[in-house]
């Protein structure tokens, strides 16, 4: 979760992860930081990037998206809507997206959004954007299976509220999990974003570059990033399983390099404003993972022995098993688990 910083960091308390434990027992992973007030850089979680600081993402257990399948959603009007759609597209075939590989996620996918007529102008999460999910779910809009995400983007002057947070004053955009178990449509768990819209309250403080789309990019990498490797931590109630990676003192990935900007070259080859994700690997915040191993060509000729190949009938077998790979937000909220019964 993206989280804004008025003043300092001392300026920020802490989220549990559900209202049985107390705000200051743990930090909050899921929700992205504001960055300061004015356009000023007043705090930046992405200063924790070397080995001295102890910085290392802990694996839980906890369920990762292998593979994600990004499904869009737009409520009302959103702004940039078709750039989001292939800003999603490209960047889980990028280079940005192979940092997550590390922690068992590889290469994803996405689909044109779909949208949502805007009912009200200020929702709140429990009470109006998961039971929305619910419906869309039981209604057949919406398919969730383990890899898919639903990044929820909304129209500007459409005010969101998590617990007692507000959009664009604490947060600028978290991400989230629903247990839907109970729907008995073969997965346990949906997982969405929340992303308010980057203009307005949210403008200098949810990203330093001059152009609103390329924070809301920015934005929504953080988000997405984390919600592939820490999939499950809308249901945590304490820190261990179900959280997947995560650091007990700095959050999730993105939390570590919150506000931290860089490029990428998308899978279209076009350049996308992304987040800075947390390395176990580099042991610093970089913008790029190692990227898809080439095939080992060894520069000696194929033996031909003059018999012809045997041919057994029986086709190649695929594992399914997709590359692993990571991804971070920041910081994560205390998200109390929805029952669908």
């Amino acid at each position: 979760m993206l989280f804004k910083a008025v003043l300092s960091a001392a300026t920020l308390a802490a989220t549990a992860f559900s209202a049985a434990v107390a705000r200051s027992a743990l930090p909050a992973p899921n929700r992205l930081q504001l960055l300061g007030v004015n356009g000023t850089m007043a705090f930046k979680e992405g200063q924790v990037d070397d080995a001295a600081s102890g910085t290392h993402l802990t694996n839980y257990g906890g369920p990762v998206i292998k593979n994600v399948e990004v499904h869009p959603i737009f409520y009302g009007k959103a702004n940039f809507e078709s750039n989001i759609n292939e800003f999603y597209a490209a960047v889980t075939q990028s280079t940005w997206y192979d940092i997550l590989a590390q922690y068992s996620v590889g290469r994803g996918s996405a689909v044109a959004g779909i949208s949502q007529t805007a009912t009200l102008t200020a929702l709140d999460d429990t009470n109006d954007i998961q039971p929305l999910l619910i419906n869309l779910v039981k209604s057949g809009t919406i398919k969730p299976t383990a890899d898919t995400y639903y990044p929820i983007h909304f129209a500007p002057d459409i005010s969101i509220t998590l617990g007692s947070d507000g959009s664009c004053d604490i947060f600028c955009a978290y991400h989230g999990t629903i247990d839907i178990s109970s729907l008995n449509v073969g997965t346990k768990y949906l997982y969405y974003g929340v992303i308010p819209d980057q203009g307005g309250n949210c403008a200098g403080g949810c990203g330093n570059d001059a152009n609103v789309m390329n924070n809301m990019f920015s934005v929504s990498s953080h988000e997405l990033a984390e919600a592939a490797t820490d999939a499950a931590v809308g249901v945590v109630q304490n820190i261990g399983y179900p959280l997947a990676w995560y650091d007990s003192n700095n959050g999730e990935i993105g939390d570590i390099c919150n506000g931290e900007q860089g490029k990428t070259v998308g899978g279209d080859g076009k350049t996308y404003v992304i987040q800075t994700q947390w390395s176990n690997a580099a042991n610093k915040c970089v913008a790029a993972g190692a990227g898809p191993k080439p095939s080992k060509t060894t520069g000696k000729p194929s033996k031909t022995t003059g018999k012809p190949s045997k041919t057994t009938g029986k086709p190649s077998k695929t594992t399914g098993k997709p590359t692993k790979s990571t991804g971070k937000s920041t910081k994560t909220t205390s998200k109390h688990k929805t029952s669908t019964a």
